[in-house]
């Protein structure tokens, strides 16, 4: 893959500087653009992408940190600038850093001095990227800042990760995670589930094939080793390959190379593993389920990611992020929980993890039609088909589980403008058990669904 190509734009009256920082910036394979007039260089800025901005402080007409206050706060744009400024005017520089500036170049500056800030630049930008992707992981805990700090430290690796935990603790976003804070950031990421791979099909799935390999092999095809070449493949649910594929992919694993199905020719590839299980795979090796030699293999790094009822303390701050993430989303009246909601919330065993959590707050934000979210406008369904009461009020009770189900189903039914299939769906039910509640709960509705039933 070629090179990216550096867009910079330099803002600044004179031509001299001008001139010579473009020469030295072509020289480093950087497309450059400049003028000496800022409202010319705002006009650029807005309607073009550039990676790097070069901006004087002293211009005619506008100010460069007035320039710098219009591109970053007025319109937020992400190009990394760069102040120039005259020995005199530092504090302006420092101040031009508090308003969105990257770093700042002294007059008179020589082409080391450019290349030096254009590269710590981008350099520092790439690092706060990271840091940003780490911030999804929601969480203050101590145990959260264990995770984080884990994360950070085997990102630097090329280490094979095998991350463990229970359905919903955020396997998949982990490993995204280590890829985004990983050398290989800026290459593929390929997420696989392997429980959803046809077994007959697994190899092909994975390593690819040629054409005339199997019945139906039409043409030659990339496997996700292929497609996630330099970059990083996650196997979730790892326990689900066979073992036929399991003993090809410890060859994959100790000889980075592929066994296309069809060819007796092995390709080579670049790939950073990472795999992840909710079993237990010392157990699956017990069993004769799992190859211990592939065990040994990919649990190079083990992550061990905690259900969220063994971390509590970062309940609520998930809860107000996913209520702030949904009711943006659906337009939503929810603003913010009542105590006995938190008390609500902090005392469910969250058997679906974090998922379920976030599954919880969407389905609110959907159906509350006020401001305080109150324990009523919460229902929790948990992974247990059998466990689809609420927990409504642990601490007083005082509110009936047939109360809160009947205002649920009116909310939702009201919501999709008494849709049958549409309000059955979303309640994770059918529709003859739907007309059941409704007849059950009295609940009056003369709309008929779509099959005029």
């Amino acid at each position: 893959m070629a090179k990216k190509t550096r867009r910079t734009l330099i803002i600044d009256d004179e031509e001299s500087i001008r001139d010579g920082c473009q020469q030295i910036l072509a020289r480093i394979g950087h497309d450059v653009e400049s003028t000496g007039d800022p409202e010319h260089g705002i006009h650029l800025a807005l309607h073009n992408h550039f990676d790097i901005i070069l901006l004087d402080v002293r211009l005619p007409k506008i100010e460069g940190l007035d320039v710098l206050k219009i591109l970053k706060k007025d319109h937020n744009i992400t190009s990394k600038v760069i102040i120039i400024t005259g020995y005199g005017t530092i504090p302006l520089a420092v101040e031009a850093m508090r308003l969105g500036a990257m770093n700042f170049l002294t007059k008179p500056f020589g082409a080391e001095d450019l290349r030096n800030a254009i590269h710590d630049t981008l350099d520092t930008a790439v690092r706060n990227e990271k840091e940003d992707t780490l911030s999804m992981l929601i969480g203050s805990s101590d145990y959260m800042k264990e995770l984080k700090d884990t994360i950070r430290r085997v990102a630097q690796t090329d280490s094979t990760v095998l991350i463990t935990g229970e359905s919903g603790t955020g396997k998949e976003l982990v490993s995204r995670t280590i890829h985004n804070m990983s050398k290989r950031f800026d290459k593929p990421f390929i997420p696989v589930d392997c429980s959803s791979l046809v077994q007959n099909l697994m190899e092909s799935e994975l390593f690819g094939h040629i054409r005339g390999a199997f019945s139906g092999a039409t043409d030659s095809r990339d496997g996700r080793f292929q497609i996630a070449d330099k970059g990083t493949l996650f196997l979730d649910e790892i326990s689900n390959i066979n073992l036929e594929t399991q003993a090809k992919l410890l060859r994959v694993i100790q000889e980075q190379e592929i066994p296309r199905v069809g060819s007796s020719i092995p390709e080579k590839v670049d790939v950073r593993l990472i795999t992840a299980t909710n079993k237990d795979l010392r157990c699956e090796v017990d069993s004769g389920r799992f190859r211990e030699d592939l065990f040994y293999r990919i649990s190079v790094v083990p992550i061990h990611i905690k259900p969220l009822r063994e971390h509590r303390t970062d309940i609520i701050e998930l809860a107000k992020h996913y209520l702030d993430l949904f009711r943006e989303r659906h337009k939503s009246a929810a603003g913010f929980f009542s105590i006995d909601a938190v008390k609500s919330l902090n005392s469910y065993a969250w058997p679906g993890n974090i998922r379920e959590l976030k599954n919880t707050i969407e389905r609110l934000c959907v159906l509350c039609d006020h401001e305080e979210v109150s324990i009523s406008d919460i229902l929790y369904y948990g992974q247990d088909r059998q466990a689809k009461a609420p927990v409504v009020d642990p601490f007083s009770g005082k509110m009936r589980l047939v109360d809160v189900e009947k205002d649920h189903i009116e909310k939702a039914l009201k919501h999709y403008n008494y849709h049958m299939n549409n309000t059955a769906k979303f309640l994770g039910i059918d529709r003859k058990t739907l007309r059941t509640k409704i007849k059950t709960y009295g609940i009056i509705t003369d709309i008929k669904d779509e099959n005029g039933e």
